[in-house]
């Protein structure tokens, strides 16, 4: 009998990967084998190529001058996939690019068909999308970093352009919030949005030409002025979020949250997307099932149309970076809403859902109707395991001073700056990460004298809360301004003390220690520079993209400067300084 031949296995050799678009980047130079974040070369290889599609489509879109609803959709949610711990699906992935790929082909036509000129692709996108995942692997090597700084052949440039990209994703992803809750005109008019996707494909379209042609004459300077553009840019998108925020779920408020054990039957919702929470309340109260929140869900208490859900019992761990110790514990379901998300582990994979444009293979996907995450809950006897210090931390955390809310006592401030009670206001905060040395914000924190504030946003407050700061002008001296997009509640404030003080923010005794982590926080970085604000301590480590030339000129022209680990008092000193 001849002998059968063994079944060919599909090639699916990864291109070269190199990835540095986070904080946790290995060795803060760039993953080359597999991302810190567990993203596999593959998935970070149809990343790249997904990226350069909606740059593609940005630059039609831009051309054309404007863009129907599926391309505004088919820009915002791939970039957002895209983000460090959203998406690790490479299905989705595949699915992103066919989509993709059809409305460039479309956009092109209609060009041509209009007798406009069509502006030349990026060198690195195919011409066709390949139709197997072999092929598309093998077309995404020239979209990789690797491929494209060695185009561009200038490390401080390509730098700049790479911190642009890394801006705009996550001002795509806080724009993409923004539109999903669907709060309608009363939050931002159709001008407002449209206005925003027209500098969203600008950008795009510039990212996309500088991967298409030679660097021109004063490239650098362009590249950063394109930065602070994404600043500009994010701020008015972060404006026009917390306006429908607080059209849809109303103005925040002070509040004590409740951690202690939850109780079944439960759903852990976490992430940062209030428009699913708000979705999902109502369905789970009809079962009497009860919702907890993890992560930068924790202000969603602060909200009165969130709160007044009974079934919205209290908050579960602290933040992403925790998950998988604290999934596990948790009595129930748990709903991942965006990023961040860490592959999950045995312990809770068979009872973890994902959302919009969170995802993760063979973890299931729910949208609008919950009804069978809910039964899983309804369902869910199992024991979960105690954490080994045996009890589930017992205590209550205070959320809510957004900037309507400490904007209300405004005079008291006031009146403490000009009596001088009050002589300084730290603004700590941002992504948290899962290093060690992001104690340097606990220490700061704990460092600053007792005449200050300290006002504290996204994740990076679960480095603060929990530790007794005190009070100050019949405040706490720790405020929790919100989630990491709040930073644009923290830019009200600073504007309506300087106001009321009769000076400019740059006046103000105001000291930014910002921890970083993804590419929202490279967006509101941005947005701070485009402020002109000045002094920022970046950290646990600076951006592997921020070479050391242009930290120079970022230094010389902001004063940015890397926070001195394990040195926060002498930060302290400088900071009380003014400098």
């Amino acid at each position: 009998m001849a002998a059968v031949a063994a079944p060919e296995m599909e090639d699916l050799r990864a291109p070269q990967m190199m990835c540095f678009q986070c904080e946790q980047t290995n060795a803060g130079k760039g993953c080359t084998t597999t991302g810190v974040c567990k993203k596999s070369p593959q998935t970070s290889g149809l990343q790249d190529l997904t990226i350069l599609h909606a740059l593609r489509l940005c630059q039609l879109a831009h051309v054309e001058g404007g863009a129907e609803a599926a391309v505004r959709d088919l820009v915002l949610e791939p970039l957002f996939a895209t983000l460090t711990n959203v998406n690790f699906d490479d299905a989705r992935f595949e699915q992103y690019l066919k989509d993709l790929a059809a409305h460039i082909a479309q956009l092109e036509a209609r060009l041509k068909a209009g007798g406009q000129a069509v502006p030349a692709a990026p060198k690195a996108l195919p011409a066709k999308l390949p139709e197997t995942k072999q092929e598309l692997l093998a077309a995404a090597e020239p979209a990789g970093l690797l491929a494209r700084s060695a185009e561009v052949a200038n490390e401080d440039l390509f730098g700049v352009i790479e911190m642009c990209a890394y801006g705009l994703k996550g001002t795509c992803a806080y724009f993409y919030h923004a539109e999903h809750l669907l709060a309608g005109d009363a939050a931002y008019s159709e001008s407002e949005r449209t206005e925003v996707y027209k500098e969203i494909f600008r950008l795009g379209n510039y990212l996309a030409e500088v991967n298409s042609t030679t660097a021109k004459e004063n490239a650098l300077g362009v590249a950063l002025g394109e930065c602070l553009a994404v600043g500009a840019l994010n701020l008015k998108v972060m404006k026009m979020l917390d306006s429908a925020h607080t059209t849809l779920l109303g103005t925040p408020t002070p509040v004590e949250v409740t951690q202690e054990q939850p109780e079944s039957p439960a759903i852990l919702v976490s992430g940062h997307d209030l428009a699913v929470l708000h979705r999902l309340l109502p369905q789970a109260e009809k079962q009497k099932v009860n919702v907890y929140t993890h992560g930068e869900m924790l202000p969603a208490h602060s909200y009165p149309k969130l709160r007044k859900f009974e079934n919205l019992k209290g908050h579960f761990g602290t933040h992403w970076g925790n998950q998988q110790k604290e999934f596990r514990h948790f009595p129930g379901v748990i709903l991942m809403t965006s990023n961040c998300m860490m592959p999950p582990v045995g312990k809770y994979r068979d009872r973890i859902w994902t959302c919009g444009p969170v995802g993760f293979d063979k973890i299931p996907q729910v949208e609008d109707d919950f009804s069978a995450l809910i039964q899983q809950a309804l369902e869910f006897k199992d024991s979960v395991p105690v954490p080994r210090s045996g009890v589930i931390p017992h205590r209550k955390l205070q959320v809510g001073f957004g900037h309507a809310a400490v904007l209300g006592v405004a005079d008291k401030v006031v009146e403490a700056i000009q009596s001088g009670a009050l002589k300084h206001v730290f603004v700590i905060g941002g992504c948290d990460g899962t290093e060690n040395s992001r104690s340097y914000f606990t220490d700061l924190a704990a460092d600053t004298p007792q005449d200050s504030i300290i006002l504290t946003l996204g994740c990076g407050k679960f480095r603060l809360n929990g530790h007794d700061h005190g009070t100050l002008a019949g405040l706490p001296r720790l405020l929790d301004v919100g989630q990491c997009n709040d930073a644009y509640g923290a830019v009200v404030i600073a504007t309506k003390l300087a106001e009321a003080l009769k000076c400019t923010v740059h006046d103000l005794p105001l000291h930014f220690a910002v921890s970083w982590f993804e590419q929202k926080a490279v967006a509101v970085l941005l947005t701070l520079l485009h402020l002109n604000l000045k002094n920022i301590r970046l950290g646990p480590a600076l951006p592997g993209f921020i070479t050391p030339n242009v930290l120079k000129v970022l230094n010389e022209k902001f004063g940015l400067k890397p926070a001195r680990l394990h040195e926060e008092d002498v930060d302290l000193a400088e900071m009380l300084k003014g400098e």
